[in-house]
């Protein structure tokens, strides 16, 4: 039990961070009256994860078996949902565990990976802003696989747990750079495929502008996570 404490205590009160450690505790603290049912029930943190996963898989499938896309829409936002659930269950039900934190990001990624596709599917930006931001992406993803590797050859293998531990709170915790990208990446996919269910041209101006910034953001987030990444 103390451990789960002093990892949530690293979590959310991060000296360097003091906007995300705000954002953070604000929702917890709005969520908690949830994260009280989810205690009483014996719902983790993790399984709201694992639900997000069979949720994405679920709209996947629903695709390829023709279902109308209002349906695959509402699967995906659900979808979508427990990434803003999952984490104030965890830190308000003491459930913080490395492993939650590494599945959150993957999670997030097949999310918006598969979103990808449908966006490309419909026609609802160019293959060409798609390919930018899934590039630029993949530099910040290098960026900390090379941090990680590096710092694994520093290290034996006795401290290879702890080297996780260290790597996951530090590097996968998201700044605030890194959840307002998050947040115009989801709201800017939202409003391109609202665009065709409600067949309204404003939602696809605000999609793509919310892509526009996303660019922005993620521009700054790899200056960030270089900034911060073991200097040679």
């Amino acid at each position: 039990m103390e451990s789960k404490h002093k990892i949530k205590k690293l979590i959310i009160k991060r000296r360097d961070n003091f906007l995300t450690s705000l954002e953070k505790n604000w929702r917890d603290y709005l969520l908690k009256p949830l994260t009280n049912l989810f205690l009483k029930a014996n719902i983790s943190a993790n399984k709201i994860t694992y639900l997000g996963f069979v949720l994405i898989f679920l709209g996947i499938y629903m695709f390829f078996a023709k279902y109308e896309l209002s349906w695959q829409v509402l699967v995906l936002t659900i979808a979508a949902l427990t990434d803003a659930i999952d984490g104030p269950t965890a830190r308000n039900n003491d459930n913080v565990t490395i492993k939650g934190t590494w599945l959150d990001h993957i999670r997030d990624g097949f999310l918006v990976a598969w979103v990808s596709v449908l966006i490309y599917y419909f026609n609802l930006l160019s293959l060409e802003i798609i390919i930018t931001v899934w590039v630029l992406q993949l530099i910040l993803l290098w960026i900390n696989i090379k941090d990680f590797l590096i710092r694994y050859l520093m290290v034996v293998s006795a401290e290879t747990e702890k080297l996780i531990e260290n790597f996951s709170l530090d590097n996968l915790q998201a700044s605030i750079i890194g959840r307002l990208q998050l947040f115009c990446w989801t709201i800017g996919y939202g409003f391109l495929l609202l665009s065709i269910l409600l067949n309204a041209p404003i939602l696809l101006t605000i999609g793509k502008a919310s892509i526009t910034l996303e660019i922005i953001f993620v521009g700054l987030n790899i200056l960030e996570s270089y900034q911060k990444s073991i200097k040679y």
